[in-house]
């Protein structure tokens, strides 16, 4: 939940919760740092186990952001889905939002499908497709999405609150507009 103050054309938003989100990932960001570090000196061996834990981590960021979209919607009038549709495009003019809760999902359910990948279920299926964002395989799809949002190969979560606060004004702006 946010409040919104507007001086003119200037939007001020008190949101606490978005406080909260850099707190806790700057740490995760910090592990992936040091991960990726090691991953640039690691034998064979260790790699696969690296980028496994990268990987959680990752996923793991995109729950903390997706927990936030939803507390930013708690007393907002519009559809999540909807809310999600707004604010900025990745590169492929895919919705950022939309992409950020697709990885939270598929870090969250993946354990479920990895039997029946080839038979998912359309939304699951949907939410793989969004996540390899235009690719048609990935090792460690999470970390590819990551380094899209980025825009480069560097991983940071942080990377990302831009978009949360672009996308926070976005929802705001629409739901001025259609109260």
């Amino acid at each position: 939940m946010f409040i919104a103050s507007k001086k003119g054309n200037e939007i001020d938003f008190l949101d606490p919760e978005f406080s909260y989100i850099e707190e806790v990932l700057k740490p995760i960001d910090s592990s992936l740092f040091e991960l990726n570090k090691k991953i640039s000196k690691a034998d064979i061996w260790e790699v696969e186990h690296l980028c496994d834990k990268g990987e959680y981590l990752i996923g793991l960021g995109f729950c903390i952001m997706q927990r936030y979209m939803f507390d930013v919607l708690r007393d907002v009038d519009i559809k999540p889905f909807e809310a999600r549709m707004l604010g900025p495009s990745s590169t492929f003019g895919e919705p950022i939002a939309e992409l950020i809760h697709s990885g939270a999902n598929y870090w969250k359910h993946e354990p479920e499908w990895h039997i029946w990948l080839e038979k998912l279920k359309d939304q699951s299926q949907k939410t793989v497709d969004k996540v390899l964002h235009h690719r048609d395989s990935a090792h460690y799809p999470l970390s590819d999405l990551l380094a899209d949002l980025n825009g480069s190969s560097e991983l940071t979560l942080l990377g990302c609150l831009s978009y949360l606060v672009d996308w926070r004004k976005a929802v705001y702006e629409h739901t001025e507009k259609n109260v």
